[in-house]
C-alpha cells in the first residue's frame, strides 16, 4: 500500500511539473510571437497573457487584443480571446470569441455582435502548426459597417477540414440561417416587399487548392491563395426563390478564374430584377438578358426555372451566350 501510495505522488509530481513546464512555455511562446510580430512592423498589443486551468488544462487567455497587419492594411480587435485545449492534447483548441469585436479592412470596418460565438481547431503536431479541421458556430450574429449597413444573422456556421488526397487542399462549408439583408440592399432587391424579410438559408459545400499549406506561416508571412475551386453546392432559398450552383474553376497567379459554373434558378425572372437593382447587371441589357434566359428556361420546360453555365474564359464572364463583363479576381489579402 505505501508503495503505491509513493507511485502516486511521484505520478502527480510529474504531472504538476509537465504542467508548470508547459504553461510557462506557453506564455513564453505567444509573448515571443507578439513581440516577433511588433518587429515586423505590425500593430501587435496585448493586455495580457494568462495561463490557467491547472491541472488538466491548458487555457489561455488574452485581453485588450490588437492586431494590424501593415502589409494588407487587415487589423482585428476585441476586448478578450480564450484558447482553450486539454493539457494532454494540446493542440486540440477550443476558441471562445467576445460578444463584440471588430475587423478593419482597406474598404471598411465591420463590428460583429454575437450572443456567443465558439469554435473548435485542430493543428497538426508540427512546429508550423498546420490546420487539420476547424469548426466555428455564431448565434444570434449582427454586422455594422462603417460604410452605413447593417445585416442579421439568426445563425453562421463555418467549417473545414484537410483533404487527405490532396496536398494543400480544404474543404470548405458554411451555411448561415436566418439572414437579414442590409435595409438598403432589401429595399432595392425587393421593392414590392413580396418576399419574407429574411433569406431562409445560405449554403456552402466547396474543395479549395490552396499555394502553400494553412499554418503559422499564413499568419506570419503571407495568405496562401486559391488555385482551384470545385464547388459542390453554392444554393439559396429566399421565399419562392431558389438558386442552386456547382462547377470547377481554376484560378491563375493573378486570381483570375477560368472554368464553368453550372447554375439552376427558379423564379429567375425575379433574380434578374435583384441583380439590375443591386447594380449587378446593367439595365439596359435587361431585354438582352430576358430573351437569351428565358430560351435556356424554355428548354428546361418550366418557364420559371433556368439553367444555364455561368463561363469564365480570358478574364471574362458569360452566362450561356450572353456576355456579363470582367470576372473577378479571387485574391485572398
Amino acid at each position: 500500500m505505501g508503495r503505491l501510495i509513493v507511485i502516486v505522488l511521484v505520478l502527480a509530481g510529474l504531472w504538476m511539473g509537465y504542467w508548470a513546464v508547459g504553461s510557462t512555455m506557453l506564455e513564453r511562446q505567444l509573448s515571443s510571437w507578439i513581440d516577433a510580430r511588433r518587429a515586423e512592423g505590425w500593430a501587435a498589443d496585448v493586455g495580457a497573457v494568462e495561463v490557467k486551468g491547472f491541472p488538466n488544462r491548458f487555457d489561455t487567455i488574452l485581453t485588450d487584443v490588437q492586431f494590424a497587419d501593415p502589409a494588407t492594411g487587415v487589423a482585428w480587435q476585441a476586448p478578450f480571446l480564450q484558447l482553450l485545449a486539454l493539457a494532454y492534447r494540446p493542440t486540440e483548441v477550443i476558441v471562445v470569441l467576445p460578444e463584440t469585436h471588430r475587423l478593419s479592412t482597406p474598404l471598411q470596418t465591420i463590428d460583429f455582435t454575437s450572443e456567443r460565438t465558439r469554435g473548435s481547431v485542430i493543428l497538426g503536431a508540427a512546429t508550423t502548426l498546420p490546420l487539420e479541421r476547424s469548426t466555428f458556430v455564431a448565434d444570434a450574429l449582427a454586422l455594422s459597417s462603417s460604410l452605413g449597413w447593417d445585416a442579421e444573422l439568426t445563425q453562421a456556421r463555418f467549417a473545414t477540414e484537410v483533404v487527405p488526397v490532396r496536398q494543400n487542399a480544404h474543404r470548405l462549408g458554411a451555411e448561415l440561417t436566418g439572414l437579414a439583408l442590409p435595409r438598403a440592399l432589401d429595399r432595392a432587391l425587393d421593392p414590392a416587399g413580396i418576399l419574407p424579410e429574411r433569406v431562409s438559408r445560405l449554403r456552402l459545400d466547396a474543395e479549395l487548392g490552396f499555394t502553400a499549406p494553412w499554418d503559422r506561416r499564413a499568419i506570419e508571412v503571407a495568405r496562401p491563395q486559391i488555385t482551384d475551386i470545385d464547388l459542390a453546392d453554392l444554393s439559396m432559398v429566399w421565399g419562392e426563390v431558389t438558386f442552386q450552383a456547382a462547377g470547377k474553376l481554376t484560378v491563375d497567379a493573378a486570381g483570375i478564374p477560368e472554368g464553368q459554373i453550372d447554375i439552376r434558378a427558379v423564379e429567375w425572372q425575379r433574380l434578374l430584377d435583384m441583380a439590375i437593382a443591386a447594380g449587378v447587371l446593367p439595365p439596359e441589357l435587361r431585354g438582352t438578358f430576358e430573351r437569351g434566359l428565358g430560351f435556356f428556361a424554355a428548354l428546361s420546360g418550366r418557364p420559371d426555372t433556368l439553367d444555364a453555365p455561368l463561363t469564365f474564359r480570358d478574364g471574362r464572364m458569360s452566362l450561356g451566350p450572353i456576355p456579363i463583363g470582367p470576372a473577378p479576381r479571387i485574391v485572398i489579402r
